[in-house]
């Protein structure tokens, strides 16, 4: 199969694929990985290591690659400050990626539902896990949340730390002990969830990189193939994913304005 298949749901925190995918080279996810193989299992490479698993999670900002082969891939990219990861986050105890134990009710996906099914299945699979959630410095919390509210065109990291009195420095250790992540590649994360909110059929790529606040196309197209080894257009086209823009339903809060 070289053609993708299946939906993409967005939410503001987190999006999900659920479908055949196809074999993708070693990419750096900003956010969290969250992979079940509802047909069988997958190969997944983690920092250069290759092993074949059923279901695993991989931490924010870790090299990896996935090889689907015939299986239906259920793929859910978790922000690394949203409340569904720190549910997961104290199972790597430590580590990149673990692999999970779950029963089989876990891998019962017929078909892809709406939504709300698919928030439900989410919750379902957590509640599974029963992990005790982990925490978040109260000042990385603010400073997320100012930047999904601004999602500035250009990260001043100064101005940012003095928002909740660090330095530049401290703010980017704190950031990357909390989150896994440095400011500036969360904010980039950010920027391409704006991306693949806008994507319509038809719209160009330089478009598109204005509308998510990019320098320019060739900025978009960098970080795309940084973060996905494809871009949007490979998943969401006319043979292949389905968009489902979850964030616009009346009870889900929408994406910055």
């Amino acid at each position: 199969m070289t053609q993708p298949q299946g939906r993409l749901y967005l939410w503001p925190d987190h999006w999900q694929l659920v479908g055949h995918l196809v074999a993708n080279k070693t990419h750096r996810h900003i956010s969290a990985s969250l992979l079940l193989g509802l047909d069988g299992p997958f190969r997944l490479e983690c920092q250069g290591r290759w092993r074949t698993t059923r279901a695993a999670i991989v931490a924010p900002d870790v090299a990896q690659a996935l090889d689907p082969a015939h299986t239906r891939v259920w793929a859910v990219q978790l922000d690394p400050d949203s409340a569904h990861w720190l549910q997961l986050k104290p199972l790597l105890k430590g580590s990149d990626s673990v692999d999970l134990t779950l029963p089989p009710e876990a891998f019962s996906m017929t078909e892809e539902g709406d939504c709300r099914a698919m928030a439900e299945r989410l919750e379902h699979l957590l509640a599974l896990l029963s992990a005790t959630p982990a925490s978040l410095d109260d000042r990385v919390i603010s400073c997320c949340r100012y930047l999904r509210e601004t999602l500035p065109d250009k990260l001043d990291l100064a101005a940012l730390a003095a928002r909740v009195n660090l330095s530049s420095s401290r703010l980017t250790h704190l950031f990357r002990a909390e989150l896994g992540v440095a400011p500036r590649r969360f904010l980039l994360h950010l920027k391409m969830n704006r991306a693949l909110a806008h994507w319509q059929r038809g719209k160009s790529v330089s478009q598109l990189a204005v509308e998510a606040g990019f320098y320019d196309q060739p900025h978009l197209v960098r970080t795309a193939r940084d973060m996905f080894d494809a871009l949007p257009s490979v998943y969401v086209s006319e043979q292949g994913f389905q968009l489902c823009r979850c964030f616009l339903l009346p009870d889900f809060p929408d994406f910055p304005a």
